[in-house]
């Protein structure tokens, strides 16, 4: 999945740049001039849609309301951006947050300002940040996190919740109570 979430960020990046120069094709290999004399401004997109494939399968879903995206850094400043996961037959985990980074080389991204996802039917969890490391496929947050099931909630310092093994892992004062249904 990397090396297609790699691809994703590249042939994003690749037509952010043929849209602000105006060029057509012929821009595979492309690299921005380095200089801070050439630097590329930022382009600022809106309505922004990323996808990540492996084979014929979609894996990996971003919707944004803006982006500014620096093409010599490599990196997306997201705004109101929703994260999804396709995991088969196990569900699909999403996460969505005011704000968002995806570093475009490195296929990680981080969430901040109040992130809530769900990972699978009738499960929420809500913390103040959270990174994905694309290297692992981990999902991690180092904010208190607050995690609710069907009548059951749960209060921890962090957690990681690992998308392969969809293994959740909370971490710190671990704190649970019971609701009545």
């Amino acid at each position: 999945m990397r090396e297609q979430l790699r691809s994703v960020g590249r042939l994003a990046a690749l037509a952010v740049c043929a849209l602000c120069l105006g060029c057509s094709g012929g821009l595979e290999g492309f690299e921005p001039p380095r200089s801070n004399s050439q630097r590329l401004p930022p382009a600022q997109l809106e309505g922004v849609i990323f996808e990540g494939y492996s084979g014929e399968s979609r894996e990996f879903y971003v919707t944004a309301v803006k982006a500014t995206v620096d093409l010599v850094a490599r990196v997306a400043a997201l705004e109101r951006v929703s994260f999804r996961f396709a995991e088969g037959d196990r569900g699909q985990i999403e996460v969505a947050a005011p704000l968002g980074k995806l570093e475009l080389d490195a296929d990680d991204f981080e969430l901040s300002g109040g992130v809530v996802g769900s990972a699978q039917a009738g499960e929420r969890f809500s913390t103040a940040s959270l990174r994905y490391l694309a290297a692992s496929r981990e999902l991690v947050s180092t904010t208190p996190v607050e995690l609710q099931r069907t009548n059951l909630v749960l209060r921890a310092d962090g957690m990681t919740l690992g998308l392969d093994a969809r293994r959740l892992r909370l971490v710190g004062q671990v704190q649970a109570r019971v609701v009545p249904r």
